[in-house]
């Protein structure tokens, strides 16, 4: 048997070592034609597989307020999971600079800001809208709070975090005031 001849191993497109290095390309295809001399080094983790982009122009790779990055991500989730079987592989995180754990620090700082106001006014605090991640990592972080608890309202791009102090919770989440108006 020649060389041509051996029999090659053909990875499925669910194999999350394919996915990771076409995910990976396609970053570096993306990050060339902006014009961006970059190296995308994969940091394998227990939970997901970072994709961390090193670069001199970091800021703009990440963006005003993380945009460029985000949207980065979401293209490079969109190949990821036109390749993957859902549930067969870790997530897939862009990140440069280290803008998503310094971003999810300053969002667990502002959800004890605001817990800490919610605490003493003894009234609500209605965060600005934000994304399902965002939001996510404010109501885990509130939920280690004692005294306070939170829900999303909202829909769409409105979608937003509001911290309640704990005794104004009725029920499944009914804020107080809501469980009033409704008995009478």
């Amino acid at each position: 048997m020649t060389v041509s001849e051996t029999p090659s191993v053909v990875l499925g497109p669910d194999d999350e070592a394919v996915v990771t290095r076409r995910a990976q390309e396609f970053l570096q295809g993306v990050l060339l034609r902006l014009g961006l001399k970059a190296v995308v080094v994969v940091v394998e983790e227990a939970d997901r597989i970072i994709l961390d982009i090193k670069c001199e122009d970091v800021e703009r790779v990440i963006g005003r307020r993380g945009q460029v990055v985000d949207a980065l991500q979401h293209l490079v989730g969109k190949v990821a999971s036109r390749d993957s079987v859902r549930g067969n592989s870790r997530m897939i995180v862009v990140d440069a600079g280290g803008y998503r754990a310094k971003h999810v620090e300053r969002l667990q700082q502002l959800a004890e800001r605001m817990s800490d106001k919610v605490l003493q006014a003894r009234m609500p605090v209605a965060l600005n809208p934000m994304t399902a991640h965002d939001r996510r990592v404010v109501h885990m972080h509130v939920a280690g709070i004692s005294g306070v608890v939170t829900r999303s309202e909202g829909t769409g791009d409105h979608r937003h975090v509001v911290i309640l102090p704990e005794d104004m919770v009725v029920s499944v989440g009914e804020p107080m005031a809501e469980a009033e108006e409704t008995a009478s």
